[in-house]
């Protein structure tokens, strides 16, 4: 099977595990059915359609909003990985908003389930999603075509989104027919709302009625040139194209067929800095078509550049602030900070309402009236149980009305009878504190474990005239290149300039076809290639040889390392954020960013002094960025990283070289990732 078909049946089982756990999945399936054999709007709502709401009409014409989503993997050994591992909740009750002319940035952990709801909604899996809107996931994962070549993909991809187009056009226009009916034709007031309605009604009708046929092919190729793809590789197959290439071509799809809501899932894995450009100017240009952009990226600076909302997708919900990632962190900090001035009130009512108890009793003890003093006692202890936040995160006191439950967050009542029945008094204060009290999210860490290494003045690697190519010649010459320990060296370069064929050659991957290398003696290479994690859904089935189906972190890393103990391997696993629910998990089914983590996990158990790092930010998360930052400033060891990522690169610092295409040699930036940005203003 090729990996294009790996990763579409991936999808295929994650579908049908999510529909397996969402109760309204098949009277959505069924409704959806029905509006096609009868040629009508899809009715969703009420009694025995979902209960999402009366009459509720799936037909938004410029906003997206459903209700009540939820995403949740049932106990299934072909997504939990071998003895079933639990279920997987990603959303429960969530709320789905999205405006037209916004662009959102989704933000969460590495597994929390980002992936999976794009997908979700480009399938038109979720209930109640509107179903003629025309929609566009360019994903993470990077597969050839089934041998397609660029130019085609773009086409089919164009004709798939015209159908869907054409659908949403004819709801629009019967939306405006209605709309035109209610208006008096013959009211001056009116003229204008009649005239607007008429030019849009035309707009839709021509868009609709246009035939391409003649054009489409040469407006592919213009998609095509604005990602700088060379002309050359249009009837070259995807398959042999390489991963920044194949990255345009998606979004050249995009661009060039103009979905109503466009979802980028990290789409600038890949992209060099040119390409990177391109795409805030695709994201800018769809901002003021009106459309819908939902993105996720590990980019700081791309977000912080074109984002106008954030969604946070964190607990089981989705949270939404205004404004980009910088914002959205200013927006976190308030809450938190008023979640803390909470806590801390509470606590202080909570001490004097305990101390006024322990004075009633000890005044009991000494006193004649003690029936009276006890019943005292017991309404201020039920008092105390009651007893939780004043003000809700909006800062308005809290009501039993407006919350619609006389439980107050905070509160020992909150806490279940199950469970306070097991503990004392005491305790179910201290459980208390911790429920009012902001959660902290699991730790994101990347934990490089120090090198022994110990060359001195010693070169540990040595390139001289080294030259490299394919077919069509040598696509860079007399390389020249000299790596000290414990330096951080970052290569850069436009897509096809042979930054990742450089990376291999110097970890003994590839030989070069003309010059040496020199290694030190005795040092090891840790080796992570820009693909290894995407290549992981492909190769996961025939790693073991043991015949087992089911391939799980764990499983992995006993067969790559056999000397090594279960302990080991599972502290190696934690120490890149894998917990042990995700360590046997199946890894085909596993994120993009935790496939990222098991690959370094992986690399590291071999006791590295050396990492050659090809675009290891790609598939993670912006947290997990900043962690890899501060675990590789950290580290001990020596590290070559080929990276797109300017915030990356400027932070962990260190020697910056270009690989120039134009002339095939290897320079050195004086001033660095800034200085070499300034090429492109």
């Amino acid at each position: 099977m090729s990996e294009s078909g790996d990763y579409e049946e991936v999808v295929r089982a994650q579908l049908a595990s999510l529909d397996d756990t969402d109760a309204y999945a098949s009277a959505w399936a069924d409704a959806l059915s029905a509006a096609a054999a009868a040629n009508e709007k899809v009715s969703w709502g009420g009694r025995g359609k979902g209960g999402r709401g009366l009459a509720r009409r799936t037909f938004q014409p410029h906003d997206i909003v459903v209700d009540d989503v939820c995403l949740e993997y049932i106990n299934d050994a072909r997504v939990t990985g071998a003895g079933g591992g639990g279920s997987k909740q990603l959303l429960d009750g969530a709320s789905l908003k999205l405006l037209s002319g916004h662009v959102y940035s989704l933000v969460g952990r590495n597994g929390s389930g980002k992936s999976t709801l794009l997908k979700r909604v480009a399938a038109g899996k979720i209930p109640g999603f509107p179903p003629h809107r025309a929609t566009m996931l360019v994903s993470q994962e990077l597969f050839g075509y089934d041998g397609r070549n660029a130019l085609d993909v773009v086409l089919e991809s164009h004709r798939t989104m015209k159908e869907t187009s054409a659908k949403s056009n004819a709801a629009r226009i019967t939306e405006l027919e209605a709309q035109l009916d209610a208006l008096d034709m013959e009211s001056e007031d009116d003229q204008a709302k009649v005239e607007t309605i008429c030019e849009e009604i035309s707009e839709l009708e021509e868009e609709s009625n246009e035939n391409d046929d003649n054009s489409g092919e040469e407006r592919a190729r213009d998609a095509l040139r604005f990602w700088g793809i060379p002309e050359d590789l249009f009837s070259t197959p995807t398959a042999k194209l390489s991963g920044g290439v194949r990255k345009q071509v998606e979004l050249a799809c995009a661009l060039f067929s103009r979905p109503d809501l466009l979802l980028l899932d990290e789409p600038t894995n890949f992209l060099d800095i040119r390409s990177l450009l391109c795409l805030r100017g695709m994201i800018w240009d769809f901002l003021e078509s009106n459309a819908i952009v939902v993105l996720v990226s590990h980019d700081i600076d791309l977000i912080n550049d074109v984002v106008t909302d954030t969604i946070h997708l964190h607990e089981l919900k989705l949270s939404y602030f205004p404004g980009n990632y910088r914002d959205y962190l200013g927006y976190r900090k308030q809450g938190i900070t008023h979640e803390l001035r909470q806590a801390n009130a509470l606590e202080r009512q909570r001490t004097s309402m305990v101390k006024t108890i322990d004075n009633l009793k000890k005044k009991a003890a000494s006193s004649s009236s003690k029936k009276k003093i006890g019943k005292t006692i017991e309404s201020r202890k039920k008092k105390l149980e009651r007893h939780g936040v004043e003000k809700d995160e909006h800062g308005h006191r809290w009501t039993a009305q407006k919350a619609s439950t006389g439980i107050r967050p905070g509160a020992i009542n909150s806490v279940d009878a199950s469970t306070r029945s097991h503990l004392t008094h005491k305790q179910l204060l201290k459980r208390a504190e911790v429920d009012i009290g902001p959660v902290p999210d699991k730790a994101v860490q990347f934990d490089f474990r120090d090198t022994t290494s110990s060359w001195g003045d010693e070169p540990l690697v040595m390139a001289m005239d080294v030259g490299y190519g394919y077919d069509k010649g040598l696509i860079f010459d007399c390389v020249e290149l000299c790596i000290r320990e414990r330096s951080r060296s970052f290569i850069l370069g436009e897509n096809g300039s042979g930054k990742s064929s450089l990376l291999s050659i110097l970890a003994g991957q590839v030989a070069p076809l003309e010059g040496t290398v020199h290694v030190a003696s005795g040092l090891s290479i840790g080796y992570f290639h820009q693909h290894v994690a995407d290549d992981l859904i492909a190769t996961a089935r025939k790693v073991t040889t043991s015949g087992e189906q089911v391939v799980t972190p764990l499983s992995l890393l006993t067969e790559l390392y056999p000397k090594k103990n279960e302990q080991d391997l599972r502290g190696e696993l934690t120490s890149f954020g894998l917990n042990p629910k995700q360590a046997s998990t199946n890894v085909r089914f596993l994120s993009g960013g935790e496939r990222c983590r098991l690959c370094m996990a992986a690399m590291m158990l071999k006791d590295p002094q050396l990492l050659i790092l090809d675009e290891i930010s790609n598939h993670l998360d912006v947290e997990s960025v900043e962690a890899i930052i501060y675990g590789i400033k950290k580290w001990n060891g020596t590290v070559i990283m080929a990276s797109h990522d300017t915030n990356l690169i400027r932070s962990i610092g260190g020697d910056c070289y270009v690989l120039l295409e134009s002339e095939g040699k290897l320079r050195r930036v004086v001033g660095g990732i800034d200085a070499y940005l300034k090429a492109f203003r």
